[in-house]
């Protein structure tokens, strides 16, 4: 999957621009996956970060989740609470 991702966000084909590539991901996140390469014009090694499908989605919901259900929730159990945590959920 992560290599269909490179070929179609970057434009090109992966045999063509790489002359190595790993297989598997050589790092992994939550939002993603590192993988190595080689590149065949000059023979540098560089990494490729590749960004999970979904990604922005995933991430958006958890917030939208924390925002509306989890803080009020938090809130209405712990009511001497002195921190704005609608606004560190907003600006986080």
């Amino acid at each position: 999957e992560g290599r269909a991702i490179i070929e179609r966000e970057l434009g090109i084909s992966i045999d063509e621009t790489f002359s190595d590539i790993s297989s598997d991901p050589v790092a992994s996140a939550s939002i993603g996956q590192v993988y190595k390469a080689t590149l065949r014009s000059t023979g540098e090694e560089i990494a490729i970060k590749v960004q999970r499908p979904g990604v922005l989605y995933s991430v958006a919901l958890d917030i939208f989740l924390m925002r509306e259900l989890l803080v009020p929730l938090y809130l209405e159990s712990n009511k001497d609470v002195n921190t704005d945590l609608v606004g560190l959920v907003d600006a986080w």
